[in-house]
């Protein structure tokens, strides 16, 4: 259920529960008014039976004093039946006569025709009677009605005291009931409180608690997909998050680990950079003089021809001048590597490269029996690019040194008679990509992490050893023309594939 259902419900249960105690203290203030009325209500009936009483007594108290004031009882007794007619309609009154707790009307009605009697009595003047004789019976009559006023004003009396015992039981029930409903309603807010508290609280403390560890490097933590609809949809979107953050994570650490090897790579060709400004220049001038006076002499010994030791001392003299010429190629490759070549930048169509340094290398003697194929780029429906699109500045004789190192590299690790090199050239968005590929030997995750290292071969041990500079040289050209290079391998045996990126001119500034 959800936090928003769960709540309209408490809610209701709430307005349910105040509505019922409102309910019930209104009906016991109601109950408390209508008795507090018919208590009222008896109360002045009493006063009038009180008044018909007082009435009364002062009609016998005047007969008790003779004769002569017969006619002033008859006036009191006149207005104690006026007293009783008022007395008669209050009692007829709908909230004293509806209710269940009355007096007995036969006894307002007896009261009635005793005074009636007395009325009677004391208006008449019979001549035949002695005086005593009707004073006993002037008395007689008013006595009788004294005595119905004592009656009634008895039974009023219970009915009021009645009255009063069911306001007092009503007042007690009201007040039991409204207790037992604020209780409950008390109860049940603490309960609603609590469980509000838990299904509310508690999924922010957790979640509050998982975003700490989140911030703290806990990037695989999840939590349950639990609880309230809407702390389930929370938990979801904090675990997608957090997985998001997890491969942002990875993907960052990922390219910090690759920019620290370029920057290590980079800093290490910056040293051999450095290393061959100050070394290269030092070093070729004796070793070019060591390799003419070796040729000198050797061309000598050619021209005497005698014998064994010239022989030896032919083949000596040959190894010299070799591994002299070999020391100069070094110190000129070291020398590229600290060339900037930034004066003699111009536009370049890496397509026209490629055919030349395809030109090339497919001249030479030693990579005939392998397959060097040219691909010409084509857009994803299969039309062939536009050759201007793939014009870049640069300087075009780095261009095809990469390039050149690169296919002379792929030839070399490639078996004769089934080796196959393939150079692609294709526009991604604002560069220019160059791929050379082929089937041979492959590299190993090793060699991958290694590969344009300064002096870094696994050539070592064969026929062409190599100097491990080539790849570097590469790599620092590619650089200083602000693009990047990446070497690729399936494994040993699965070729190798070197993948050149660089900034490719906008159409507006390829000349038409």
């Amino acid at each position: 259920m959800s936090v928003r259902r769960k709540m309209g419900l408490q809610i209701a249960a709430m307005i349910a529960a105040l509505i019922a105690v409102s309910a019930a203290a209104l009906w016991g203030l109601n109950g408390l008014h209508t008795d507090y009325g018919l208590a009222m209500s008896g109360y002045e009936q009493l006063r009038r039976t009180y008044e018909i009483g007082t009435r009364l007594a002062t009609a016998q108290a005047l007969l008790q004093r003779g004769a002569a004031d017969r006619d002033l009882a008859l006036a009191a007794v006149s207005q104690a039946s006026n007293e009783c007619d008022l007395l008669r309609s209050g009692m007829g009154s709908p909230a004293w006569a509806a209710s269940d707790l009355v007096a007995d009307p036969r006894l307002l009605a007896q009261l009635q025709q005793s005074l009636d009697s007395a009325s009677a009595q004391l208006s008449s003047h019979p001549q035949n009677i002695s005086p005593d004789d009707l004073n006993a019976a002037d008395n007689g009559a008013v006595g009788q009605a004294i005595a119905q006023v004592s009656t009634l004003s008895g039974e009023i009396r219970r009915v009021i005291e009645a009255h009063q015992q069911s306001g007092d039981a009503r007042r007690h029930t009201t007040i039991t009931v409204l207790a037992i409903f604020c209780a409950t309603v008390l109860a049940g807010g603490i309960i609603l409180g609590i469980m509000q508290y838990r299904g509310v609280v508690r999924p922010l403390r957790r979640l509050g608690d998982a975003v700490r560890r989140i911030a703290a490097g806990h990037l695989d933590l999840r939590i349950p997909e639990s609880g309230p609809e809407e702390f389930a949809l929370l938990a979801r979107d904090f675990n997608r998050m957090a997985a998001e953050l997890e491969g942002f994570y990875h993907q960052l650490e990922a390219k910090v680990s690759q920019k620290g090897k370029e920057l290590i790579l980079s800093e290490r060709l910056a040293s051999v950079g450095y290393l061959a400004a100050g070394v290269a220049h030092e070093i070729n001038n004796p070793l070019g003089i060591i390799a003419g006076y070796a040729e000198y002499m050797l061309g000598e010994l050619r021209k005497a021809d005698n014998g064994s030791a010239n022989a030896e001392l032919l083949q000596s003299l040959k190894i010299i001048c070799d591994e002299a010429f070999r020391c100069k190629e070094i110190t000129g490759k070291l020398l590229s590597l600290a060339r900037g070549g930034e004066d003699s930048r111009q536009n370049v169509c890496l397509a026209d490269v490629a055919e030349q340094v395809v030109s090339i290398v497919g001249g030479l003697r030693d990579y005939r029996n392998r397959k060097l194929t040219l691909v010409t780029a084509r857009d994803e429906n299969g039309v062939e690019i536009d050759r201007e699109s793939l014009t870049i500045n640069a300087v075009e004789a780095q261009m095809k040194q990469m390039l050149l190192n690169l296919t002379l590299n792929a030839l070399e690790a490639t078996k004769p008679d089934d080796g196959q090199v393939r150079i692609s050239l294709s526009r991604k968005n604002d560069q220019v990509e160059l791929m050379v590929s082929d089937n041979g030997r492959g590299m190993s995750n090793g060699t991958l992490e290694r590969v344009f290292e300064p002096f870094f071969t696994d050539k070592r041990g064969s026929r062409q050893p190599g100097t491990g500079l080539g790849l570097s040289i590469t790599h620092q050209i590619v650089e200083s023309h602000g693009g990047t290079i990446v070497a690729q391998s399936d494994g040993l045996d699965c070729g190798s594939r070197f993948i050149v990126r660089l900034p490719a001119l906008a159409p507006a500034e390829v000349p038409s």
